[in-house]
This record gives structure tokens, C-alpha cells and sequence, in this order.
């Protein structure tokens, strides 16, 4: 069979796109006539399928959704953090950014959108705006071990072990069964020097990831 060139990939691509959106439309037409959906009831029939999609890791078919959502509706919160939690899972951080920070201007109640929008910036080294919507998401929920997890990474970027440990024991004091948490204990105490310690976190790393093998 003949290799098909980048240009043909694009090309095809694009077809996929357009024929999946007029299979979109299609769809919640048919939703609608079928069940006689109100507006309301037909934006949960569409955040439905974009949660599929995502569980599939169709990205961009979830993200077609959400804009679908969006575009009748733009202040709807809900849908964008839906679509910014796509763009994070898809590596889209700029993307990402430019919607988490529009749902937080609408609602900056949720604890969610500041560690995603924290988890965007670290992604691409933007670490002064990470730790400041991380540290808002554990202002949020004090026991959001993720958030305490990822500030651990931050420091331990800047060089700062001592703040990283910190985080790290939160992270597990909210959640004991964290490997990464432990893992990144175990490298915190090893760049001070402090082997035993780094070797007893190593272990109960390692102990964590056997018994869920053994499941």
C-alpha cells in the first residue's frame, strides 16, 4: 500500500472534522425531535457525549462538543471547564489557559479549574502562575492532595527541597496511598543528602505499586 504523504494526512483529517461535526448536529437533532428536549435538557445530552468522547480519548471530538455548547451559550461555566480539562489532557496549554481562566472570571469557586489552570502553567514552565493558582485551589479544599503534590514539584524545580518535603507529606497525609508522592519524597530527601530517609520513602513507593499489582 502507498504511504500517504503529511499533506494527504492533514487533508483527511480535516474531512474527519467537518463530517464529525455535521454527525454531531445530526445526532442531537435527532435527540431532540426524539424526546422533545428542551435547550436545557440537550446541553446535557452533549456534556454526556463529550465526557464519552474524553473517556475514549477522542479529544478533539469532546472538544467539538463543548464548543458546540459554548457557542449558544458562552458564559457557561460548566461546559468550560469541561472543555479546559480536554485541553490539559490533550497537551493544549495554551488553549487551556485562554478558557480555565474565562470559567474562573465567571465562578472562581472551584477548586478544579485553579489546579488545572496550575497544572497548564507548570506544564510550560510558567511556575510563578502555577504556584499562585495551585495555592488558590488549596485555599479552596485544604485536602486537595494533587494541588499539595504538584506545589511539591515546583519547589523541588526551584531548587527548594525543604518546601518540597512539605508538600509532598501533605499531599500523603490527604491521600496514603500516593505513590508519586512518595517517589518524589524519596528524590526530595536523596538531593539533601539524606539516604535513609530516601530509601524508607522508595520502599513504601514500591510496597504501594506491588499490592495494587497484586489486585
Amino acid at each position: 500500500m502507498d504511504r500517504m504523504d503529511l499533506s494527504e494526512l492533514k487533508y483527511f483529517g480535516k474531512t474527519l472534522t467537518i463530517n464529525f461535526k455535521k454527525f454531531l448536529d445530526r445526532t442531537v437533532d435527532r435527540y431532540n425531535s426524539l424526546f422533545s428536549l428542551n435547550p436545557e435538557e440537550s446541553k446535557e445530552v452533549l456534556l454526556e457525549i463529550g465526557k464519552d468522547l474524553e473517556r475514549k480519548k477522542n479529544y478533539s471530538g469532546a472538544g467539538e462538543i463543548y464548543k458546540k455548547i459554548i457557542a449558544s451559550e458562552p458564559n457557561n461555566v460548566n461546559a468550560l471547564i469541561k472543555l479546559g480539562t480536554m485541553y490539559v489532557n490533550a497537551g493544549q496549554f495554551t488553549e487551556a489557559r485562554e478558557v480555565l481562566k474565562k470559567a474562573i472570571l465567571l465562578d472562581d469557586s472551584h477548586p478544579q479549574v485553579f489546579y488545572l489552570l496550575g497544572s497548564a502553567h507548570f506544564a510550560v514552565d510558567e511556575n510563578q502562575e502555577a504556584m499562585a493558582a495551585l495555592k488558590k485551589a488549596v485555599e479552596l479544599n485544604p485536602g486537595y492532595a494533587e494541588a499539595h503534590y504538584k506545589i511539591g514539584l515546583i519547589h523541588d524545580a526551584r531548587s527548594e527541597p525543604d518546601q518540597a518535603i512539605e508538600a509532598y507529606r501533605k499531599a500523603i497525609s490527604f491521600n496514603p496511598d500516593f505513590v508519586k508522592a512518595y517517589q518524589s519524597l524519596g528524590f526530595a530527601y536523596e538531593s539533601k543528602g539524606m539516604r535513609e530517609e530516601a530509601v524508607k520513602f522508595f520502599k513504601k513507593a514500591i510496597n504501594l505499586e506491588e499490592r495494587r499489582g497484586g489486585r
